[in-house]
């Protein structure tokens, strides 16, 4: 995903219950735009742990993280607050103009 593309939040709210695991790649590239900059959006993206909560605290890195929660199918949740709308559509249009 280029830089100036900002996923928008249809995509995101197709995430919303999903299992990790059978994510694609481009809807893993959404979920972790917005897992990192959603704050910007008043956005929260988390994953609803199914994965034995010791093993994923011991996990070294992010990366090995998401891979136990991949593999006890954890679910996608997504929340959008009420100035989400607003502010994907200002930032989408600062964006546009660079």
């Amino acid at each position: 995903m280029p830089d100036q593309t900002i996923p928008t939040l249809s995509e995101l709210q197709a995430l919303h219950g999903r299992i990790f695991a059978t994510l694609t790649a481009q809807e893993a590239l959404v979920m972790d735009f917005y897992r990192r900059q959603g704050r910007k959006f008043d956005v929260v993206v988390g994953i609803i742990n199914e994965a034995d909560p010791i093993e994923v605290a011991t996990a070294r890195t992010k990366a090995e993280a998401d891979e136990i929660m991949k593999q006890a199918n954890s679910r996608i949740s997504v929340t959008i607050g009420p100035t989400a709308e607003s502010a994907w559509a200002k930032r989408a249009g600062l964006r546009r103009e660079c």
